[in-house]
């Protein structure tokens, strides 16, 4: 056995599948340097590797690629070279024939948007006020959800904000599908503290013909009056937890096309009063998104007859309705039909317990040591249940795989709460 030169963890790839020494002139900088892909999926950048000075290696993004690439080599002329096998999940038509992938230098030296330069200060994106970056931009509008997602303890504040005479189209599964042009803006508070604002634009793919979502992170300063935009993704010790900044690859694996792209704004999500700052109005959320002409088709129903989730912490509500809110939001993004997933698990809010594929079935990546007795979900038994323990650790095996260090504490206990009071699958 010969030791590998370099490794990383599921939470950046999944294979490495092709490499090479670069011999070429195009782009000197890489001249000498290991450049290799990752059969990731959507989103899985080119990288390099770089001396540590300690005798090993770090890997550094050199681009971003939103198809699955294999097969990176050098070709006659010593460029590099890789075959794009293009996802349905960015091509409405389906799949279309592999094709040849160069790499090029990038265009202003930026490796994660090589044709749309993305603004590596906050203030100067047209997302935030630029005289005070800490306030959105005229004409976002804010909004909230119901079940919301686990941030390792951060307190998050969201905007959106549609190109001029553009609206919203609501799907069959009362998901929203936003044109091109679209922003969702995320802020990030820990202990009152602004550190991180994210963007998720949903920019033009002219290589498909259509929007593709990209995720782009920014880290404020400690003064909070300016934020840098991360490229490549980072981790920073903030008080006493470490934080761990995105980077696009790792939107991607979760705003996938499967999942809609833009994950929280939903119709069960926003169906919810929300207090507006600017008019001091406290109104329902889609009543008021109606009134100014969001969507494309008018609502056509009240919002008690729309579907809702609720909030996960709320004791007045269903422990069923709980537990189910936050799996949708937690864990469905990735484990639905149609995100290539190997565990099919169906954890949409809309999906009966009994066809989750979760409830009283056997795990087929592991028992995690708790023996025959095992489940996905073992109703009545939270301690032989596999979801809940890979929820409740941040090691290998974990759950989320990536964006988070810290297990959720208070979700973990909602769902042996839930698990527990389980008298069957139905």
């Amino acid at each position: 056995m010969i030791a590998p030169t370099f490794e990383y963890t599921h939470a950046d790839g999944r294979a490495v599948v092709g490499g090479t020494v670069y011999r070429g002139s195009a782009i000197p900088e890489l001249y000498g340097h290991y450049v290799f892909n990752d059969l990731g999926g959507s989103g899985k950048p080119i990288w390099e590797l770089l001396p540590d000075g300690n005798g090993g290696y770090v890997k550094n993004q050199i681009q971003t690629l939103y198809s699955n690439t294999t097969n990176l080599a050098a070709g006659a002329d010593n460029e590099l070279y890789f075959i794009v096998h293009y996802s349905p999940d960015w091509n409405p038509g389906g799949w279309v024939p592999p094709s040849i992938g160069k790499l090029v230098p990038a265009v202003n030296g930026d490796p994660e948007a090589p044709v749309s330069p993305i603004a590596d200060d906050l203030a100067a994106t047209g997302c935030v006020d630029p005289l005070d970056p800490t306030q959105p931009a005229l004409g976002l509008i804010p909004y909230d959800i119901n079940a919301r997602f686990w941030s390792d303890n951060a307190v998050k504040s969201r905007y959106m904000a549609l190109p001029n005479g553009t609206t919203i189209d609501i799907n069959g599964e009362d998901d929203w599908e936003f044109p091109v042009g679209t922003v969702l803006v995320k802020n990030f508070r820990l202990h009152g503290k602004l550190i991180e604002t994210r963007l998720l634009m949903n920019r033009l793919d002219a290589s498909i013909g259509a929007g593709r979502w990209e995720g782009f992170s920014y880290e404020w300063d400690d003064t909070e009056t300016s934020a840098t935009r991360v490229i490549g993704g980072k981790n920073k010790v903030i008080g006493s937890q470490n934080w761990i900044y995105p980077s696009g690859g790792n939107c991607d694996q979760c705003h996938t096309g499967a999942s809609g792209g833009s994950l929280g704004p939903e119709t069960a999500q926003l169906n919810r009063e929300y207090l507006y700052p600017t008019t001091s109005e406290y109104v329902n959320q889609l009543e008021k998104l109606d009134e100014i002409g969001m969507f494309t088709s008018p609502l056509g129903a009240s919002p008690d007859l729309l579907p809702r989730l609720v909030d996960p912490y709320d004791d007045s509500e269903p422990l069923e309705a709980r537990a189910r809110s936050y799996m949708h939001t937690n864990c469905a993004q990735c484990h639905r039909p149609g995100t290539g997933n190997p565990s099919n698990m169906d954890w949409r809010y809309t999906t009966l317990l009994a066809n989750t594929n979760a409830c009283d079935v056997a795990p087929s990546a592991g028992d995690l040591g708790i023996g025959p007795s095992a489940r996905l979900i073992a109703p009545a038994d939270p301690d032989s249940s596999v979801v809940l323990s890979r929820m409740s650790r941040r090691d290998a095996a974990g759950m989320p795989p990536i964006g988070s260090d810290i297990h959720d504490v208070e979700g973990a206990a909602l769902l042996a709460e839930w698990i527990e009071n389980l008298e069957s699958c139905l």
